[in-house]
């Protein structure tokens, strides 16, 4: 029974951080759409439609007709999944660019596994381990020495750091609840994965249909277009699907902090894909996130 529990251990282990590699894939996809003038809440809502698109038919498929009539409770679910994924965690970091710079944006976002953790406790009730609270430690240390330092902390914008924590509080909140549900054997995380990215795409498409417009998108073209299905391949289809699937094995905080690898993996690629050299600060960085992860991973010793 112990050796089944810790292959299951390290099988979640494998899928978060395939999760994370996904995410840092899809990074600089975004950056160069964003420099071609595609908005990202254009490519977000396209993340969102397009995981929902593919999802659907799949589900109707080999699960039945059956499958797209829950429960109340069950659907009451899945959009407070969307708001958290898609709007509060999407949209949110989005809308803190708008005020600070990616930098300081990512020193605020990638708070959220130590939020995951303070808040395990109370909603799964899974304390975090010594090595798990270092993990954590390492991160904001990480972060911190990426950034050269303390300097660019002043003159935070407001707005910028409240958009910022509404980020924050969206990835910790569908982390945890994610989890929750996955204790109890009542998530089936392909339903999940479709009626969140569903409910929260449409509440996006809708709002950038009021406040924003589409007219960005007449700026595509055949490369550009290519770019948009691949982010969200990676953003969210892959990335999100892998990364519910290791909630059915590991503890939420666990799955938070090995998806920081997510940042190793966006800066080693912009450096390869746009020609942006990391520096000595943010490889020092990224070196403290990976022992980080390393921390993360250690499975608990049984009682």
């Amino acid at each position: 029974m112990t050796d089944a529990k810790t292959r299951r251990y390290w099988r979640g282990v494998g899928i978060a951080l395939l999760a994370a590699v996904s995410w840092g894939i899809m990074s600089p996809l975004v950056k160069l759409l964003d420099a071609a003038g595609i908005s990202l809440m254009s490519a977000m809502t396209v993340r969102a439609l397009l995981t929902a698109a593919v999802m659907g038919p799949w589900l109707l498929c080999t699960r039945g007709k059956a499958v797209f009539s829950q429960p109340r409770r069950v659907m009451r679910y899945y959009l407070l999944s969307g708001v958290l994924t898609v709007v509060c965690a999407g949209c949110g970091y989005l809308m803190s660019l708008a005020y600070l710079s990616v930098a300081e944006a990512m020193i605020i976002h990638y708070s959220f596994p130590l939020v995951t953790l303070a808040g395990s406790l109370w909603v799964t009730r899974e304390a975090p381990t010594k090595l798990q609270l270092l993990a954590a430690a390492l991160i904001i240390a990480g972060v911190f020495a990426g950034l050269g330092g303390g300097s660019r902390f002043a003159g935070l914008s407001l707005p910028g750091v409240l958009w910022g924590a509404l980020a924050v509080a969206g990835s910790s909140g569908q982390t945890l609840i994610a989890r929750r549900a996955a204790l109890g054997g009542v998530q089936d995380q392909a339903s999940l994965l479709f009626f969140s990215h569903l409910f929260g795409g449409l509440l996006v498409f809708a709002g950038k249909s009021v406040f924003l417009g589409w007219a960005d998108l007449s700026l595509l073209t055949p490369y550009l277009s290519l770019l948009l299905v691949l982010q969200a391949l990676c953003g969210s289809l892959i990335g999100y699907g892998l990364f519910y699937v290791s909630l059915k094995y590991i503890p939420a905080g666990v799955a938070s902090l090995l998806c920081t690898l997510e940042m190793v993996v966006a800066v080693v690629l912009t450096a390869v894909m746009l020609g942006q050299t990391p520096t000595l600060h943010e490889t020092a960085g990224c070196a403290i996130i990976i022992a980080a992860i390393v921390c993360a991973a250690v499975k608990p010793r049984e009682a």
